[in-house]
């Protein structure tokens, strides 16, 4: 199994990702750190962790999100597997074990783990939107926007079927890299619905990290690990109905995001229109 997590200026909260990985119970796996134009201070928390499995990549920045920077480090593994961790959120320790057992048991070529998200300044969101929403706009186009890099596992041969991340992208390249995958007739897609991701979106956090003398990520690492805690987090997550205020949350947190990055999205579209993946 090959694991790309790119980072850029997270010293603070990479570690923790790190941990997050070495810490699966499927082992066997390499941990590609790609340093998009980092510095110092994040290539020492990573050359920290004291792992064989662990490879550093320092290289120059390049365009937004660094995606020409992640394809180089792809085209360098060689394994069967392949899985994407981002430099601020974490897995639970089973995360990949169940990934693969879909990928070899269903079978299919794509899997995608269901997230939940932490709030600043330190609220755990079971019901992130838009995994239980209804209808076309929730199902078939919030739903999918926002599927994270971190919560992909694929087969390498989904790159013959493809191709790689598009470079010429600034951002969202995952959720295009995702949706690409999920329109190819030649691929086989699954879900799982249990969350096994914990998201800290940068958007909401990088104002506080400054603020706290500990990151959120190293209590939520431990409480991980933590079968009864998983399994409570399941069962929030369960399909039902939900309460009002959960239903406002997650409006709000939409309308939030188009205010934001609406004009993000704009461009995404030109550009990927203009420099699709031949």
């Amino acid at each position: 199994m090959d694991v790309l997590l790119p980072t850029h200026a997270r010293p603070h909260t990479i570690r923790y990702a790190v941990r997050s990985v070495l810490g699966q119970t499927h082992s066997r796996l390499r941990l590609h750190v790609v340093g998009d134009g980092c510095g110092d201070e994040t290539e020492e928390a990573v050359r920290a962790i004291d792992d064989d499995r662990v490879v550093f990549y320092r290289l120059p920045k390049t365009r937004g999100f660094g995606y020409e920077n992640r394809n180089l480090a792809l085209r360098r593994g060689n394994e069967p597997f392949v899985a994407y961790m981002t430099d601020d959120d974490l897995w639970s320790p089973d995360h990949l074990e169940r990934a693969l057992a879909a990928l070899e048991k269903r079978p299919c070529d794509f899997v995608t783990l269901r997230a939940a998200a932490v709030h600043p300044p330190d609220t755990l969101d079971p019901h992130f939107f838009a995994f239980d929403w209804q209808g076309a706009f929730g199902r078939h186009f919030l739903r999918h926007w926002f599927m994270g890099a971190a919560s992909l596992v694929h087969r390498r041969s989904v790159f013959d079927a493809i191709g790689y991340w598009n470079e010429r992208l600034t951002r969202f390249g995952d959720r295009e890299f995702y949706n690409r995958a999920r329109r190819a007739a030649r691929l086989r897609l699954s879900h799982l619905e249990d969350p096994s991701v914990l998201r800290f979106y940068s958007l909401h956090w990088d104002p506080w990290y400054p603020r706290l003398a500990e990151v959120p990520q190293a209590r939520y690492l431990e409480q991980l690990r933590d079968p009864g805690w998983r399994a409570q987090l399941a069962r929030e997550t369960a399909p039902g109905p939900r309460r009002s205020s959960v239903r406002r949350r997650q409006w709000l947190d939409f309308f939030r995001f188009a205010s934001r990055s609406g004009g993000s999205y704009l461009r995404f579209l030109w550009q990927r229109r203009r420099h699709p993946v031949r």
